[in-house]
């Protein structure tokens, strides 16, 4: 949901032509962009860390089972 409404956010500001941000370099890049942007590294991160958790998960569950006799 964070990484959703950050998508959200930097879409409608660049489809308002940037109109609602301070447009100095500092404020734009470090605030706007730094600090919002790790809200969007964050989620990135995690759903990483999750597929790749859930795709050796199923590489387990697909390995073929030896009977024992």
């Amino acid at each position: 949901g964070q990484l959703y409404g950050d998508v959200l956010y930097f879409a409608t500001e660049a489809r308002a032509g940037w109109s609602h941000s301070d447009p100095r370099p500092l404020y734009f890049w470090g605030y706007f962009v730094g600090l919002n942007g790790v809200w969007v590294l964050v989620p990135v991160a995690l759903l990483a860390d999750a597929c790749r958790h859930l795709a050796a998960a199923q590489r387990a569950a697909d390995r073929p089972r030896h009977k024992a006799h």
